[in-house]
């Protein structure tokens, strides 16, 4: 397995690019929204090499937890890496976590490729592999689509992240004991908090 290729930029397609690494020139297809510097300088991506009848393809993420998310979602029954890279370029980790944890299928079907039945299949698939991906609570932050929110629904968020209704219950309590907080993920991410020393 190649976990990355690190080499120079040398061209830049439409949702692909092409890494000279020694003489060697590997296409690579990334998120639309991998950040690249201009051609002929140095670029690493964390890959994964998908092997099928019609050839090999590389699939490149700027960070692991890209990477991480991109293999888990390729785990979903009907999802394949062109609909899982479109998933990865319109939703990071932190915000794909935020959906899935939220159950917000309409983030999903916003995806282009993702109809409202694959979004509602990866929602439910992910939510029980949502242990399985590293959730970095101190990265979380305010997404300006999940704002003025109550209690109910940071509970709801942490149910779904495994915890029982009297853990989310009580940290959601706990967090808001020095007042309300009206972002739904920094809710969130403060419960998080609350819970940390218990698991």
């Amino acid at each position: 397995m190649i976990a990355y290729i690190k080499g120079v930029l040398a061209s830049i397609g439409t949702g692909s690019v092409v890494v000279d690494v020694n003489g060697l020139g590997y296409q690579i297809k990334i998120p639309s929204n991998t950040p690249l510097p201009v051609l002929g300088q140095e670029v690493k991506f964390f890959t994964h090499m998908s092997v099928r009848e019609d050839g090999i393809q590389f699939f490149g993420f700027a960070s692991e937890d890209e990477k991480e998310c991109f293999l888990t979602l390729l785990d979903v029954a009907g999802v394949g890496p062109k609909v899982a890279l479109a998933v990865i370029s319109h939703l990071p980790p932190i915000n794909l976590r935020s959906a899935v944890a939220l159950q917000d299928v309409n983030q999903l079907v916003k995806v282009p490729g993702v109809g409202k039945k694959t979004a509602q299949r990866i929602m439910l698939e992910l939510k029980d592999k949502l242990k399985g991906l590293t959730i970095e609570v101190q990265n979380i932050q305010p997404s300006p689509t999940l704002t003025v929110v109550g209690s109910d629904e940071a509970v709801e968020a942490l149910l779904a992240l495994g915890y029982s209704q009297t853990e989310a219950k009580d940290a959601v309590e706990k967090a808001q004991k020095f007042g309300s907080i009206p972002d739904l993920s920094l809710l969130i991410k403060t419960a998080l908090k609350e819970l940390a020393p218990s698991r």
